[in-house]
């Protein structure tokens, strides 16, 4: 069985609705999956359509006091019966037929994790963009998975940490399907969930999740669709939430230096990478504010006494080495600062 777990609050009913049309239009036997909806004290319940899809999926909703996003993961993973989960953001979906190709291509792998492609959608026809993991094609049809009927696998399967010296991770749970055995199992420590009551909770969970995977992959496929909707949390620009966002984003590298000198005697030279690499992130984040300069500078001193700034020299890739590069002088800094802007527009 897998498990769908879907988070709400305050969305509009055909966004959650299109979210639900799209797990029970996965060709999957009904005693075969469950789907999980918690809603974070939301003004008007979205008990009513639960109740439409009742009649034709095995599906609860759990409402919960406001706590977020994290919390609300963590309150349907108590509740989740299958083998495999699968979240999915409220305001989000996925493509028709897309998930029961990739639990095919999970198992016959015997994988715990796989990571595949997702597409950024809007409200206008022509603003879908690809996002494969490790794209091989040009084509892409926005409409549909047909493409994607038989996906492959990019590489033979690999430890986590060994995937994450040789890759980015996008910092979402919401393009992975895995096995809930990688939360709970003993051999871990303690069981996985996310931290609570802040932002960008994802970041911390999906870095140590894959670190605990044994055997993972990825695929080309994409099965996700991530709709970029004015007004989300995302795309909040207020100062307020900025500086919230900014002290969640050093909250969450904290807790993963901490989590590396955890397990400091076993294989983590890929968490070690991830973790110089989110520093990366949140400088280029303090780039792309109006503020920048006093918030690269703040950013700076902060990393500075993580022992992360200046950036650590390491061979990962040129990218890597020209930010550090450029990084180290102020005209350089107005390099980056010009790039990044550029990528918002």
């Amino acid at each position: 069985m897998i498990s769908f777990i879907v988070t709400t609050y305050n969305l509009e009913d055909w966004l959650l609705r299109r979210c639900l049309e799209s797990i029970t239009a996965q060709g999957l036997e009904r005693d075969s999956y469950e789907i999980i909806v918690v809603d974070d004290e939301s003004i008007v319940s979205p008990q009513h359509i639960i109740d439409e899809f009742a009649p034709k999926a095995n599906i609860a909703l759990y409402i919960q006091e406001h706590a977020r996003q994290g919390a609300a993961r963590n309150l349907a993973l108590q509740h989740a019966k299958g083998e495999w989960i699968q979240f999915v953001d409220g305001d989000d979906y996925l493509y028709t037929g897309a998930i029961a190709p990739l639990l095919k291509l999970a198992e016959e792998n015997d994988l715990d994790l796989l990571t595949y492609g997702f597409s950024k959608v809007g409200d206008e026809a022509g603003t879908t963009t690809d996002h494969r993991k490790e794209s091989t094609s040009d084509t892409y049809q926005p409409n549909g998975y047909n493409s994607y009927q038989f996906p492959t696998l990019n590489s033979q399967s690999e430890s986590g940490d060994s995937y994450m010296l040789r890759h980015n991770l996008f910092g979402s749970c919401c393009m992975q399907l895995f096995k809930k055995q990688l939360l709970d199992d003993p051999i871990y420590g303690a069981p996985l969930r996310f931290t609570e009551n802040i932002y960008i909770e994802d970041e911390e969970f999906i870095t140590k999740l894959v670190w605990r995977a044994q055997r993972m992959a990825s695929t080309d496929a994409i099965a996700y669709a991530y709709y970029q909707r004015p007004g989300s949390t995302v795309h909040n620009r207020s100062r307020e939430h900025t500086d919230e966002l900014f002290r969640n984003y050093f909250v969450v590298l904290k807790r993963l230096i901490d989590f590396e000198r955890e397990v400091i005697a076993k294989p983590h030279d890929g968490l070690t990478r991830k973790i110089r690499f989110f520093a990366i992130d949140i400088l280029r984040r303090a780039l792309r504010e109006p503020d920048w300069k006093d918030r690269w500078y703040r950013s700076a001193m902060e990393l500075l006494g993580l022992n992360l700034y200046p950036i650590p020299s390491a061979n990962y890739s040129w990218k890597y080495r020209m930010f550090r590069l450029l990084a180290q002088r102020s005209p350089g800094r107005h390099i980056l600062r010009f790039i990044e802007k550029r990528q918002l527009q």
